[in-house]
């Protein structure tokens, strides 16, 4: 194995891999599918391993997943990094260093940088010019950074002189959710390593994990609830439904009761004023018939 810059480029790093569950065969079997393997090593110290590619472009193809799942295990795919003790921080700035030769008087300048990086000026945040021979770019995304420093050299000249690259790793700031103390889901931690801030995101995969395996039953518990609630619902509203209907009913019952009470009324009013016009006239005859006979008797008398 060398360590040319164009065999790295062929190289997978595969971290926070649990070697205790996943062995180098089944690494092979998950990864072939996605081109020829050359060969795989792991490094149980901190939980990682390589994958050599018969080709660059079939690490270009998977760094874009950034996770994949093996077995049980969420594991992050990143492109090969030089310095194995930085292999699980992802760095977004990098460090430019300009060769000093003395035949070349050249010096770092803004407009010399982007025009140097114009394939990735617009994923660059941040250009600081730190003296004439030195500079330091934020990129968006810290596979750019990766990338750039697996480049040939000659692909980055500035006056003929080649530029120098390194990851700069950022300070965590202490308001970071990482830079709390680690607690591990178990007491025996599934994965046995050195590095302090490997161990922290660790643990935050296996939470992930566990939070991805609860899951399922939690979603089925959920429709269940809601089917239940569902059941009632119709219930309620069938119940509600009868009584409104029996309600209706009543309503129009009282609504029929109602005009029939106006109907007799009516009724009544027309034959009451009837009956007292024909009492009354019978009453006028008979006094008549009364005056009359009074009158006759009058008459008849000598």
């Amino acid at each position: 194995m060398t360590s040319s810059i164009n065999n790295n480029r062929c190289k997978l790093l595969v971290l926070d891999l649990d070697i205790n569950q996943i062995s180098t065969d089944d690494l092979r079997t998950f990864f072939i599918s996605y081109g020829s393997v050359e060969w795989i090593k792991t490094f149980p110290e901190s939980s990682s391993a390589i994958i050599y590619f018969a080709s660059y472009l079939i690490v270009d193809r998977l760094v874009n997943y950034r996770t994949c799942v093996i077995g049980q295990s969420i594991v992050r795919l990143r492109r090969f990094r030089l310095e194995q003790d930085n292999w699980h921080i992802d760095s977004h700035t990098l460090s430019v260093k300009l060769t000093t030769s003395s035949y070349s008087n050249s010096v770092l300048t803004e407009a010399a940088l982007l025009y140097c990086f114009r394939d990735y000026q617009s994923y660059i945040n941040r250009l600081d010019i730190i003296n004439e021979n030195k500079a330091l770019i934020s990129f968006s995304y810290h596979d750019y950074v990766d990338q750039i420093v697996l480049m040939p050299s000659t692909m980055f000249i500035i006056d003929g002189a080649p530029l120098v690259f390194e990851r700069i790793m950022e300070k965590i700031k202490k308001t970071s959710r990482w830079d709390q103390p680690s607690a591990p889901l178990t007491t025996k931690p599934v994965l046995s390593v050195r590095d302090p801030v490997a161990h922290k995101l660790i643990s935050h995969i296996e939470y992930l994990t566990k939070q991805l395996r609860e899951q399922p039953s939690y979603s089925r518990d959920k429709i269940e609830r809601l089917e239940a609630e569902v059941f009632i619902l119709k219930n309620e509203n069938a119940e509600l439904k009868s009584k409104y209907e029996l309600k209706s009913n009543k309503n129009i019952e009282q609504r029929l009761t109602v005009l029939e009470n106006i109907s007799n009324r009516f009724v009544n009013k027309q034959y009451y004023p009837n009956q007292r016009q024909r009492s009354n006239s019978n009453e006028k005859r008979s006094k008549r018939q009364r005056n009359y006979k009074i009158h006759d008797d009058f008459s008849d008398s000598p």
